[in-house]
This record gives structure tokens, C-alpha cells and sequence, in this order.
């Protein structure tokens, strides 16, 4: 009874629950005699040290034999055949790879050994797809940091980055890269970036995927898929101890303006331990890691800082099993808990306004194969994914009733005491009113004030900071993944013969959102001047009333508004043919998905919309079919003289992240902030929702973003040990979704081609009987649509070279590539803020006038690098000691100006933000060059114990080349921006022509006098720094 529960649970925890890539590779080849003739019946045994008992084959009446499902690592392989010669070769399994290895058996004499160099070659005659790879010898003598996302700057034709948040471009948007950590989906839930780090000391392999995949293991990367497998246990006990320091005094001074000053100091201890639990059937590994960090000497214009602080503390333990020879079971579980204290402080932010973060990581992970007979094997997988996080004020305010009601007071003498607080810069109509304010709360003008870039007058107070206590209280943000795949593989056939694949994947990503303020939240001091956005409008007061006080805070801080949950649920279904003949490899696979996005806020309805309002009630929002998402892997290798190829593939991807689960849910307004109006004495005014985006409707007939891609090429084995590749590929973008005016194909003077029409012809409004709207009773008047004409292309020349030899390695690369088109996913905020998990399908994107995609889109985008070298390598030194290196070149980073002047007729808006002045991509930061090196020696101990001193150096030139300009003119009076001037001793570019001279007049510009000042950078390369790292391993 026990046991028929145990299966059943099983099956319905596979059944509804991630799973992507099996953590395998295999090794395949063909057994001939010395003549040439195909020798069935040859039994071929493979035995590794991280495989607990050897796997045995046979060939089959080609001579052909294929051992599936090996753990990546170093084999012997063993062919014997009564009456004939017993051959041994070496081989290298490779994560997710094939590796061949032929036999030719002679009559009965010395048994021979030959090693087989897998890693030595760029040539694959069996498959079209780009893949990269690093063994775990590779990642520990290269200049790698220690974090997993440091990996990426090694692949060939990928943009170089010091983006900590958002992926590079790789011929398509940074959001639609997959990150894969023992073939576990760790990208973040709905938004496609990675935010988690897992320890990179626990990495055995690395195998990336860029282009050119089949349809095995649901690869949907519309830009590459990086994945990894952890170290396993072996027959012995082996282990590791090691410390890692980056001190403050081994980094270089910092480029650009530092009004924020401060120095780390940060430290990694890792310690692990691998071995038999029973001999030849179970192994353990396992491994603690702990990064700490602190600033020193942190300071900015209100003085010194608290001490930042950061501690990760994470566990790993892994089990493989193999109770027969057939089975191979891989269990791992991997908990991280990182905790931040004081991390948020601006340039003007007091001591006491700062703001910390925790979160924690749970990764389970449950993967098995089966050999049923020499043809066919079965594999399943399963995860568990948890990650959950959020952000703390560091103080937290008490005794702070926070409330709506009429008679509450806000305590202006102790505003510090009670929120957040902005502290305003004096303006004609308030200066009297808000001048004690800047004298008791603003920050102190430094001394030197021009050569800091501010304009304030030295050792007067000055408004424009930010005092009191952090903004909330509690700022939670939480991401889950469940899934399970299963697949079956079967080998037939005589003359060609065919690998067939087959695969079913399911797996739920789900948001919890989360935010109460810390007292009263943000406090700004308008003092009665009536700007925009400080006036209490009816039906909050009676009258137009202008505030003196303004407290913003979350609705969630009362308690009465649940948390925003949000799901995304997908199910994939893979077909692939793998055929061989002759010299020629053909690969026939398709891929087909449906995606089911869950909001929250309504419930079903019989009217019109199907729907009215209902906070906290989850909704079926949109499903992508499986009509929609069918994704073709066609391709054809020729091995045109048996070890030379040729090749071409075909491919189609739909990338699976879609952040409108949350961004278009009906109960996304419920973390908008409330905007409680005071009088000069604190009296409450009244009481509004500031305003934000609600639940929009899906235009009818949309259609799936996806990625079509086209590749060329050719590979060669120059000798034994050198080899290269060269190839093309052309990629489109298309069918982008974006939330957008249902109206903006009509007012924003769309161009000839673009139909003037509403996306939702039927969205009305809330008054309108008989719309949309009207029957939920609620709802935006922005909708999610496929917008006209949104494309991106990139077009791809690489050159790839990689040579090996028994105590060096080098790889090298070429790429010419240009990314352009009207989309920009990478590029929808300001400069700097682009490095974050922005909304997909939901961004500034086509958000408004002057935001439209005919409004200067076309261009090239954020993620052109036009050309790109990267050389890395490592050589192993007689003295027991090795040296690696890394370099790259690339070419800047395009950007182009941006500001709402242009479309002065169309909005009142004050923001440039993503209002394109001149064609996207207009101008380009300077190229980027990077140097990092990395020398290791080691020490053999006692009784096998080996010491190991590591140095790494990174920017050895000390290139603090900037990128991320400012591209905002500016001009619109909120001091936001370049500006315009006529000074003659500064840098500066001319006014776009794009901003009409009726708009300049009445700024009081002469575009004859006054120039645009020059953009200038806001983000540097990394300075020169040096990491020391001291290990004992046995």
C-alpha cells in the first residue's frame, strides 16, 4: 500500500510538475576489422571514476554502438570480440555532447591504447548546432570571477558586459538567454534574466548552446542557453578547502564623479568533499561556500556611510546512484540564503534612509536514465526551484498610524522620524515655505562643488537629498518554478540509420508581490507651489487644493490588499530525427509549445468581457497555442571527405519569457501608491491613488514573439590538435507585444502602412456601456498588442579556432555582426537603468507620444557590437604551475539622444525617457578592450595533499572605458538631462534638427546661439583589481 502511494505520488509530481536538460553525454563510434568490414556482436564497456559501475554495449550488424546517458567526464572504452584483438580507447564525455569513438579490431595479439582528444575539435559530423565548452580544468586556470554569470564573456560572437542583471545580446534581446544550473532553469521567472549566482567552484563542465540547436532537451534560447554540471563523487575520497580575497588596496582608482566613495573588501570560502557511500553503486559530493563582503571608508555628501555588509551562506550535496548498470540516478539539493544590510545609498541619501536585502535560493533537483537495450534508453527529470527575496528599511519607523481617515495629522516637526523624505530645492512660489526644511534636512555643499558636478554654493545647506528612513518596510519580491520532463530515445536502421528522440516537458513559474511602506513612505514637500502632480483634484478635496505635504505609500500597508500573484505555465512537446548516411547527417526535429499566462482580478462573468472585477481571484489571461508555437529544427551535416564538414541548419524559436503575467494582471494596480495631500500644518487633505497601470486587455489574434534563424557553415581539422570553424547566420525577430494606447495607431500620426484603428475596437471605457470596461467595471486604456512592423535582424560572420596540446590551449575568435531594427528590448529606460528586469511586454516601449515605434526606432541597437575579438587560453608551466589569460575587443555601445521636444504637440509630458530625438543608434561609445591574466602554482603536501596559490588579474590595462552616455537633452525644466547651452569651453553637439524651432522659442533657445551639451558617459569599466586565493586539495 506504502509503495503503490509512493509510485502514484511520483507520477503526479512528474505529471504537474521543471525539467530541462539532462546533466549527460554520450559516446558513440563504429567497430570494423582491420579491413574495413563492419564487426556486429563487439561488446564495448565504458568506466570512468565519476561513473559508480561501468556501462556495457554491444554493436549492432553495422558495427555501430552508442553509450547514452554518461556522466561528462574521462573514459576508458573497451572493445573486445571472441578471436579478435581487445582495443582500449580514451575519450572525454562533454556536457550535452557526443563524442566518437571509432575501433578497428585486428587478430588475436597486444591490446593496443589509443587516446581519443574529443575537446580538441571545433568539427562535429553529426550536428549543426554552435556549442562551446569549459572543463572544470579550464574554469579554475582561466581569469574567471566567481560568479557563474562571469562564464559568458568566454563564448565566441557574445557581446562583452558588465551588466550585472541583464544578459548580453547574442542576436537578440538579453531577456531571451536561458540559464541552466545542473539542467535547471535558474532565469528568473517571467522576466529572463539571471539573479541568482550558485557556486561556480561546484562546476565540473560548461556547455552553451548559440545557434543552430535540434529539438532535444526544449532549447527555446532565442539567444544562447548556457548550462552546467556540478562535480560528482568518485570511487575516492577527494576534497577541497579554499579562501579567496579581494581587498580594497588591490583595486585601482575609479573613473567618473564619486560623490559616493567607498571600497570593498570582499572574501570566498569554499570547502568540499566527494567519495564512495558504497562502493561502485553510490557517490556523494558535497560543498559550503560562503561570500562576505564589506565597504570601507563609505561616504557621500551627508558623510559617512553604516558599513555595507553582504553574507551568502550556501550548502550543496549531490547523490548519483546506480543500483545496475542500466540505471543512473542524479540527486542534488542546493540552499542559499544572502543577506544585505544598508546596500542602497545615493550620492545625496542620509545615513539613515538606508535599505537592505535578503533573499534565499532552494534548488532541487531529481534526474535518472534508463538503458533499456543497446537501441533505446529513457530519461526523466525533475525540479524544484524557490526564490524568495525582498528588501528592508534598515530602521523602521514606529508608532506611525498610517491612515486615511478624516482628522489624521502628519507630524511635520519629526518628518525624518516618520518616512522617507525628499528634501525639496526651493522654487519662487515656495521658498520662503520650504527653506527651514533645507536648512534642518539638506546635505552641506562640499567645498569644491564644480569639480563634482554640482551647482550648489559651498557650505550652505542644500535641498535635493534624501533624508529620514527607508522607503519600506517590507519590499518582497518572490519566484517559484516547478516542472518534470520525460524522454524516450530509440535507435534503428541498416543502411541509414536513424536517432530518434521524443520529450514532454511541463513546468509553472509563479511571482508573489509584496509592499508596505515604512511609515509613511515617500514624504515630499511641495509648500503650496501647485507644480504638477502636488495639487489635491477632486474628487480627493473638494477643491483644487495645492498641498504642502504629499506622503505616497502603499495601499498593501494596511493589510487589506492581498499579494499580487502572478503564473506562467508551459508545456513542450519534442519530436527529433537524427539520421545517418553515408557522410551526411541529417537532423529533422520539431519543437511545439502552448504557454497559458495566469493574471489575478477578475472573475468570470456572462457579459461582454467574460469578466468583472474581483481583487485576488486568479484569471486565465491568455494562452498561446500549439498551433502558434510550432519551432522547426531542420539542419544537414556533409562530412564531404570523412572528417571536414559542411553544414546548415534551419530553426524557429519562441522565447519563453513573458513578464505580462504580472504587468497586465487586474491586480497590478494594487501596488500603485496612494497620495495623501496635507496643508501647511499636516492636516490631511485628502486622499488619492497616484495614478498607475491596470489590467489591460489582449488584442484579438496575437500573435508569439519569435526568433527565425538561418546558419552557414564549414568546419575543418587543420592536424590532431587544431581545428576551426567558420560560419554565418541571419536571425529575425518579429511579432514583439508590448503594452500600448488602444488608440495610439490613431492619435500619435502613425505613417503611411500602419492601419488607423483602435487594437481593441470593443475596449471602451468605464462609462461606455456594452464594452469592455464597462462590464469589468475597471481597467487601462492601454492594451497588450503585436505592434505593426516591430522586427529586430542580425546578421553574423564568425571565425572560430581553437588548438590543444598536452600542455596548452588556445581558443580564438572573430565576429562581424550587426544587430538593428525598430525593437529594442535592451534598451527602454534611461541608460543606466537598462541593466535591470524590465518588463517584457510591458515596457516604455510604444508607451505614449514620441514612444512609438515610427518615432526614430530604426536603427541599430544596444546589443551591436560590429566587431568583436576574444582570445583566451591557458598553458601548464614545468614548474608545476599554470598560466591563463583572457582579451576582448569590441566595438561600443550604440546610443542615440533622446527628448520629448519633438512631440511637444502630442504630450505634456516632461520625460525624454525613450523618446527618440534622431534614429536609434546614431552614435557609439568608444570601443572596449580588456585584459585579465591568471597564474596558479601549485605545491605538491604530504601524503597527497597539494596547495594551490591562485592570482587573477582583471583589466590589466586599467581601461575604465565609459559607456551607458547620457542620452537625455533635457530642457523641459526638471533639471533632468544634458541641457542647453552657449558656453563655448565645454563640450557640446548641435540641437537635434528633429526639435521644432516653435518649440525652442518658447524656451527662450536660439537654435543659431545655444548647442546641446555633450553626452557624457555614466558607467565605466571595472578598474584594475587583483583577486589572491590560497587551496588545499586531496
Amino acid at each position: 500500500m506504502h509503495l503503490r502511494r509512493f509510485v502514484l505520488t511520483l507520477v503526479l509530481v512528474l505529471i504537474a510538475t521543471t525539467a530541462f536538460a539532462q546533466q549527460t553525454g554520450s559516446i558513440s563510434g563504429r567497430v570494423t576489422a582491420t579491413d574495413g568490414s563492419a564487426l556486429p556482436g563487439v561488446t564495448v564497456e565504458a568506466r570512468s571514476n565519476v561513473l559508480p559501475t561501468p556501462r556495457v554495449t554491444t554493436t549492432d550488424t553495422n558495427g555501430d554502438y552508442r553509450l547514452p546517458a554518461l556522466i561528462p567526464g574521462d573514459y576508458s572504452v573497451t572493445f573486445s570480440l571472441a578471436g579478435m584483438q581487445t582495443a582500449t580507447r580514451r575519450a572525454t564525455v562533454l556536457l550535452g555532447q557526443n563524442t566518437a569513438a571509432d575501433a578497428k579490431l585486428g587478430v588475436p595479439g597486444v591490446s593496443e591504447s589509443i587516446t581519443v582528444t574529443a575537446e580538441a575539435t571545433l568539427v562535429d559530423k553529426s550536428s549543426t548546432a554552435l556549442t562551446s565548452g569549459l572543463s572544470q580544468q579550464q574554469i579554475q586556470s582561466l581569469p574567471i570571477t566567481q560568479n557563474y554569470s562571469d562564464l559568458q564573456k568566454l563564448i565566441p560572437g557574445i557581446m562583452y558586459t558588465q551588466d550585472t542583471v541583464r544578459g548580453p545580446s547574442a542576436g537578440a534581446s538579453g531577456q531571451d538567454n536561458i540559464y541552466l544550473f545542473d539542467g535547471a532553469n535558474i532565469t528568473m521567472p517571467l522576466f529572463g534574466v539571471l539573479v541568482v549566482n550558485p557556486n561556480t567552484n561546484d562546476i565540473a563542465q560548461v556547455n552553451v548552446i548559440r545557434g543552430g540547436a535540434n529539438a532535444v532537451d526544449f532549447d527555446r534560447a532565442g539567444g544562447f542557453q548556457i548550462d552546467s554540471v556540478s562535480k560528482s563523487g568518485t570511487n575516492r575520497f577527494s576534497g577541497q578547502l579554499g579562501y579567496q580575497a579581494l581587498n580594497h588596496s588591490f583595486i585601482a582608482n575609479q573613473r567618473g564623479t564619486q560623490n559616493n566613495i567607498y571600497q570593498n573588501n570582499s572574501n570566498w570560502t569554499n570547502v568540499n568533499l566527494g567519495g564512495p557511500v558504497l562502493q561502485n553503486h553510490l557517490f556523494f559530493y558535497g560543498s559550503y561556500y560562503r561570500p562576505y563582503a564589506t565597504r570601507a571608508n563609505a561616504s557621500n555628501l551627508y558623510g559617512a556611510l553604516p558599513q555595507y555588509k553582504l553574507t551568502r551562506n550556501e550548502e550543496f550535496g549531490k547523490l548519483t546512484f546506480t543500483p545496475t548498470e542500466s540505471w543512473l540516478f542524479n540527486g542534488s539539493w542546493r540552499h542559499s540564503h544572502e543577506v544585505q544590510t544598508t546596500s542602497t545609498f545615493g550620492a545625496f541619501t542620509a545615513p539613515t534612509a538606508g535599505t537592505g536585502y535578503q533573499s534565499s535560493l532552494d534548488l532541487g533537483n531529481l534526474e535518472g536514465s534508463k538503458i533499456i537495450n543497446p537501441k533505446s534508453f529513457a530519461t526523466f527529470k525533475l525540479v524544484d526551484f524557490r526564490n524568495p527575496g525582498g528588501g528592508r528599511a534598515d530602521f523602521i519607523a514606529s508608532g506611525v498610524n498610517v491612515s486615511t481617515a478624516v482628522g489624521t495629522h502628519l507630524d511635520i516637526n519629526n518628518l525624518d522620524k516618520i518616512g522617507r523624505v525628499d528634501v525639496p530645492t526651493p522654487l519662487p512660489t515656495n521658498a520662503a515655505f520650504v527653506q527651514p526644511f533645507i536648512n534642518k534636512y539638506g546635505y552641506i555643499c562640499p567645498q569644491n562643488p564644480s569639480s563634482l558636478g554640482l551647482t550648489c554654493v559651498a557650505g550652505q545647506a542644500t535641498g535635493g537629498g534624501v533624508v529620514g528612513l527607508g522607503q519600506y518596510s517590507a519590499d518582497n519580491d518572490s519566484f517559484y518554478r516547478k516542472g518534470g520532463q520525460l524522454g524516450y530515445n530509440y535507435t534503428f536502421g541498416t543502411n541509414a540509420t536513424h536517432d530518434l528522440h521524443v520529450g514532454y516537458q511541463r513546468y509553472n513559474d509563479s511571482e508573489d508581490r509584496f509592499q508596505t511602506s515604512n511609515g509613511w513612505g515617500e514624504i515630499s514637500i511641495p509648500g503650496g507651489s501647485g507644480a504638477t502632480g502636488t495639487v489635491c483634484n477632486p474628487p480627493a478635496c473638494a477643491t483644487a487644493t495645492n498641498a504642502f505635504f504629499i506622503a505616497a505609500f502603499s495601499p498593501q500597508t494596511t493589510g487589506a490588499i492581498p499579494v499580487i500573484h502572478s503564473e506562467f505555465h508551459s508545456q513542450n512537446v519534442e519530436l527529433n530525427d537524427l539520421i545517418h548516411w553515408r557522410n551526411w547527417s541529417f537532423n529533422l526535429g520539431v519543437l511545439d509549445s502552448s504557454d497559458v499566462l495566469y493574471g489575478q482580478g477578475l472573475a468570470k462573468a456572462n457579459n461582454v468581457a467574460g469578466f468583472v472585477s474581483s481583487p485576488g481571484t486568479k484569471y486565465k489571461m491568455h494562452q498561446w497555442t500549439w498551433s502558434q508555437e510550432v519551432q522547426p529544427r531542420l539542419g544537414a551535416t556533409w562530412a564531404y571527405n570523412g572528417s571536414d564538414t559542411v553544414f546548415a541548419s534551419l530553426a524557429r524559436y519562441n522565447p519563453p519569457s513573458n513578464s505580462d503575467a504580472r504587468a497586465a494582471s487586474w491586480d497590478r494596480n494594487l501596488l500603485q501608491q496612494v497620495n495623501a495631500y496635507f496643508d501647511a500644518d499636516g492636516n490631511l487633505l485628502g486622499v488619492q491613488p497616484n495614478a498607475s497601470s491596470s489590467g489591460k486587455w489582449w488584442q484579438a489574434g496575437i500573435k508569439p514573439p519569435e526568433v527565425k534563424e538561418l546558419m552557414l557553415g564549414t568546419a575543418r581539422q587543420l592536424t590532431s590538435t587544431w581545428s576551426a570553424r567558420l560560419y554565418g547566420r541571419a536571425r529575425k525577430g518579429d511579432h514583439y507585444i508590448e503594452d500600448t494606447n488602444n488608440n495610439a495607431r490613431v492619435v500619435f500620426q502613425p505613417p503611411p502602412g500602419v492601419p488607423q484603428e483602435l487594437y481593441v475596437p470593443n475596449l471602451g471605457n468605464t462609462a461606455t456601456a456594452g464594452t469592455i470596461r464597462n462590464a469589468i467595471g475597471s481597467g487601462s486604456s492601454y492594451v497588450i498588442a503585436n505592434l505593426d512592423g516591430a522586427f529586430t535582424k542580425y546578421y553574423e560572420a564568425t571565425a572560430e579556432s581553437e588548438w590543444r596540446g598536452s600542455k596548452a590551449a588556445i581558443h580564438g575568435s572573430y565576429t562581424w555582426s550587426h544587430y538593428y531594427g525598430n525593437f529594442d528590448q535592451d534598451y527602454t529606460s534611461v541608460s543606466t537603468d537598462n541593466d535591470a528586469a524590465r518588463f517584457i511586454g510591458s515596457s516604455n516601449i510604444a508607451d505614449g507620444a514620441g514612444r512609438q515605434l515610427w518615432n526614430f526606432k530604426y536603427g541599430n541597437l544596444r546589443g551591436d557590437r560590429r566587431n568583436m575579438v576574444k582570445l583566451y587560453g591557458n598553458y601548464y608551466l614545468p614548474w608545476n604551475a599554470s598560466a591563463g589569460a583572457f582579451f576582448v575587443f569590441q566595438s561600443g555601445q550604440p546610443y542615440q539622444l533622446e527628448s520629448v521636444l519633438p512631440y511637444r504637440a502630442l504630450t505634456g509630458s516632461a520625460s525624454d525617457t525613450d523618446r527618440y530625438a534622431e534614429p536609434a543608434g546614431s552614435r557609439r561609445t568608444p570601443s572596449q578592450t580588456d585584459l585579465d591574466l591568471d597564474y596558479t602554482q601549485n605545491f605538491r603536501l604530504m601524503r597527497g595533499f597539494n596547495l594551490q596559490l591562485a592570482f587573477d588579474i582583471f583589466n590589466v590595462l586599467n581601461r575604465q572605458t565609459g559607456y551607458n552616455y547620457e542620452e537625455r537633452v533635457g530642457g523641459t525644466g526638471n533639471g533632468i538631462g544634458l541641457g542647453f547651452t552657449q558656453r563655448t569651453d565645454i563640450a557640446t553637439v548641435p540641437i537635434p534638427a528633429s526639435i521644432p524651432d516653435s518649440v525652442l522659442a518658447k524656451l527662450n533657445i536660439d537654435r543659431n546661439t545655444y548647442r546641446v551639451v555633450a553626452p557624457h558617459p555614466n558607467s565605466f569599466l571595472a578598474p584594475r583589481r587583483f583577486q589572491v586565493a590560497a587551496r588545499i586539495t586531496f
